[in-house]
């Protein structure tokens, strides 16, 4: 039985004050729309309006500029090849890497328990579709629309889905106003909600309430499912499941894979992963002046590859005292020198790096971005460092740090002294990432209590 609650969030949920998902709201709240609504939706267009007025100069300069986003727009615009009608066609949206990943257990849940339905991914950004072409191979994968009122409608009569799924939390008006129109149900899995977003969601709740839009309130824990609670959302349509991204992460760690296996396997090494502007440099100079890079690998795998190039130039004008090598141009049985730096230029990587580091340094938390996702290293077994933000998943964060598995350091010469402790103790981090490891293994099972609260709420 997951630690969230009972595997059927129906009956459990009146013990967690969450009441059942089985009686669902009225669909989707479609009371009539007030002439007071529907001016605050005039208003919402206008400014959709201007602001594309005021950000033409730099959309087309993106245009004329980069190939991704000119190849990419059309879809934003709801322009997706039409898919086949089905009338048992379920939508799933994750916004970008870490939303997608966290929807493949489910995913893999739903194809077992519903196969007359079809499934249907959808991301927003490049990475999130790249991630999910790589995880559903023979799904089909579509960018979701950006909120105008005909792209959105374009894209659902492409899509022509009977049910929406969104990851975490996903409050688009002229989307969720669409699907009400249309009779089709969204759901909220995996959700959160994070103190700021929170104070911001009330400051326009007035304004333009989109919340009785959802059917289903899937969410992680019961500090979110208050939260949700504090925006007028009913008892009953908030269920809390636990967190998906458990049940999405690897059991056991894995074995390192060649050409990781190779090239980091006779000497120390670590990552700093899903890095930001300036942490890269900021790390990487403290750690040449303390002459830890001349005594291990290191990889660095920015947050958005695109930065790679810039970044290439910023750390070889650094002179960090080590070769610096490009990952797009290292053929797999070229040797990896014991001190060196290698920048990872290429996407979908790091869970085999993962695999094969002794210790990972995740991004996001030297600078107020409020983290990245700490739970895939930890899944490796391998201990986590990180700097003192970490809003954005501070529960997963204190799991880690109470387990032993992570330490959190409030500036970077601290994050350093953690890191080379670990790694110059190799016996101390196995402990270390084994008892994170477990922590993680005993937090699974929102797979299951999620698809039984969709259920119970008549997604399906």
């Amino acid at each position: 039985m997951p630690r969230w609650g009972a595997t059927n969030p129906a009956r459990a949920a009146p013990a967690r004050s969450s009441s059942s998902a089985t009686a669902r709201p009225s669909p989707l709240g479609q009371a009539p729309m007030s002439e007071r609504r529907r001016g605050v939706y005039f208003v919402y267009q206008l400014l959709l309006a201007v602001g594309t007025v005021l950000l033409a100069p730099w959309a087309l300069l993106r245009l004329l500029l980069q190939k991704d986003f000119r190849q990419g727009l059309p879809g934003r615009l709801g322009f997706v090849p039409p898919l086949p009608a089905h009338e048992k066609r379920v939508l799933l949206h994750g916004v970008s890497v870490g939303e997608v990943k966290a929807l493949r257990p489910l995913v893999r849940h739903l194809r077992a328990q519903l196969p007359e339905h079809v499934l249907t991914i959808s991301a927003s950004t490049p990475s999130g579709l790249d991630t999910a072409r790589q995880a559903f191979p023979d799904l089909e994968v579509v960018p979701f629309p950006l909120d105008y009122a005909g792209a959105v409608r374009r894209f659902l009569r492409r899509v022509g889905p009977s049910a929406v799924i969104l990851a975490e939390l996903e409050i688009w008006p002229n989307f969720l106003r669409a699907c009400s129109r249309r009779d089709i149900p969204v759901a909220i899995v995996n959700g959160r909600i994070t103190e700021r977003s929170l104070e911001g969601y009330r400051k326009v709740q007035r304004l333009l309430p989109q919340f009785d839009r959802i059917a289903l309130y899937c969410v992680q824990n019961e500090r979110y499912a208050e939260r949700f609670r504090g925006l007028q959302v009913p008892s009953e349509s908030v269920v809390v499941t636990g967190n998906l991204k458990f049940d999405s992460l690897p059991r056991g760690g894995g074995e390192a894979q060649v050409p990781w296996s190779n090239w980091l396997a006779d000497a120390p090494s670590w990552v700093l992963a899903s890095t930001h502007e300036p942490e890269e440099l900021l790390v990487l100079e403290a750690a040449a002046q303390r002459g830890m890079l001349q005594q291990l690998r290191t990889l660095v795998v920015p947050r958005h590859p695109r930065r790679a190039p810039q970044l290439l130039d910023a750390m070889r004008k650094a002179e960090l005292g080590v070769p610096i090598l490009l990952r797009s141009e290292l053929d797999a049985s070229t040797p990896l020198p014991p001190a060196s730096i290698l920048l990872v230029d290429t996407f979908g990587e790091l869970e085999s790096i993962y695999a094969a580091v002794d210790l990972a340094f995740l991004g996001g938390s030297l600078i107020e971005h409020g983290g990245q996702n700490v739970l895939e290293p930890a899944a490796f077994g391998r201990p986590v460092v990180i700097g003192p933000h970490r809003d954005n998943f501070r529960e997963e964060v204190d799991l880690l740090e109470g387990s032993g598995g992570l330490r959190r350091a409030k500036d970077v010469q601290v994050l350093l002294e953690f890191a080379w402790d670990w790694l110059q103790n190799p016996s101390a981090a196995q402990e270390a990432g084994i008892a994170g490891r477990t922590a993680l293994d005993e937090r699974r099972g929102a797979t299951e209590t999620t698809f039984e609260a969709l259920q119970a709420a008549s997604l399906f």
